[in-house]
């Protein structure tokens, strides 16, 4: 009797004979079911029609072009995921690929004019004439997949079908629940000239990727990079948890995650912020801490502990690459002491 061979995923043994386990492959299946239901909602980031969040802030006076391009792009990859292995499937097993339903045809009832135009003549066909919509691409894409998975998953593709369509799946979720918002880019601070000593008020905000802002109250362009740089030096003695300290290093330029701010801190290289004691105290200060009892950090103790992260990595892979560089020549060293001449 021969064992069952594992899976590819979690290694242990699939007494139904799959490559990969059904356990495993569970979520495949519901990431789909999601994409079904999500397939809609892409065109309305993409379009720039959806709205997050509050609206009462200032609003640049140059509006940003009416098409997403990266929600454009997520969106087209993770469709030809989809739809590339609808083809598979369809060829190997020699399937027909599914058929979107056809629009009702036909003249709608001759009842009252009134009631025809308002669309509440109340007849089932008349209903369906006016309000069907054809089932989007994807969605038919998706739903066709999710119903061929017992037999995908006891293919040799298995591992690569279930990794592509979760990563699918997941950039339809990005780009519906999380579309590019612009960033605050400080206060503009600029002299105006019909008032004499005072100075421009007005909040910026910028959209991600863009190498300057125009003020909408006095028409300054400013370049994002100082701004930047300027918003760091301001934001050095803010205090806040390594979740709000993580979120604002990576929207600054400073990619980190709350995990690795915590990480640090366990190490000893980033200590938290300290609160003093009431006068006539004597004591170590306490660490000062929020509402739930997080440890709070100093955002300039952040950025400094960063900075020397980067930069001893920067220096390890130097002196990887010096060691390499080191092998390489002594190997050709010995080939050429080691060499022997080939007579003509």
């Amino acid at each position: 009797m021969t064992n069952p061979p594992p899976c590819a995923w979690c290694t242990r043994p699939d007494p139904t004979g799959g490559y990969v386990c059904p356990t495993c492959f569970r979520p495949v299946g519901e990431a789909l079911r999601e994409m079904v239901r999500l397939a809609d909602e892409p065109a309305v980031n993409i379009a720039r029609q959806a709205r997050y969040g509050s609206t009462n802030g200032p609003r640049s006076a140059e509006p940003p072009i009416p098409v997403d391009l990266d929600a454009s792009a997520a969106s087209w990859a993770a469709a030809h995921v989809v739809v590339t292995w609808m083809d598979h499937i369809a060829t190997t097993r020699g399937v027909p690929l599914p058929k979107r339903d056809r629009r009702p045809v036909g003249p709608l009832c001759a009842g009252a004019a009134g009631a025809v135009l308002a669309g509440r003549c109340g007849h089932p066909s008349c209903d369906a004439i006016r309000h069907h919509q054809r089932e989007h691409p994807v969605a038919a894409a998706a739903r066709f997949v999710a119903g061929q998975l017992e037999w995908l998953r006891h293919t040799p593709d298995a591992s690569d079908a279930g990794e592509e369509l979760l990563g699918a799946a997941a950039a339809v979720r990005r780009v519906v629940e999380n579309p590019a918002d612009r960033w605050y880019a400080g206060t503009c601070c600029e002299p105006l000239p019909d008032k004499p000593g005072e100075l421009c008020t007005t909040e910026l905000y910028a959209w991600p990727g863009v190498t300057w802002v125009r003020c909408p109250g006095c028409g300054t362009v400013h370049q994002t990079g100082p701004r930047v740089r300027w918003l760091l030096a301001e934001a050095r003695d803010v205090r806040g948890t390594a979740t709000q300290l993580a979120t604002a290093a990576a929207r600054l330029g400073r990619a980190c995650t709350a995990g690795q701010l915590r990480a640090l801190a366990q190490r000893g290289r980033l200590l938290p912020a300290t609160v003093a004691l009431a006068d006539g105290i004597e004591g170590p200060e306490e660490v000062d801490r929020d509402e739930w009892g997080r440890a709070r950090y100093r955002f300039g103790d952040v950025l400094d502990v960063l900075d020397q992260v980067a930069e001893q990595r920067r220096r390890d892979e130097l002196e990887r690459a010096q060691r390499a560089a080191e092998r390489a020549r002594k190997a050709a060293e010995e080939a050429a002491k080691h060499q022997v001449d080939v007579p003509a």
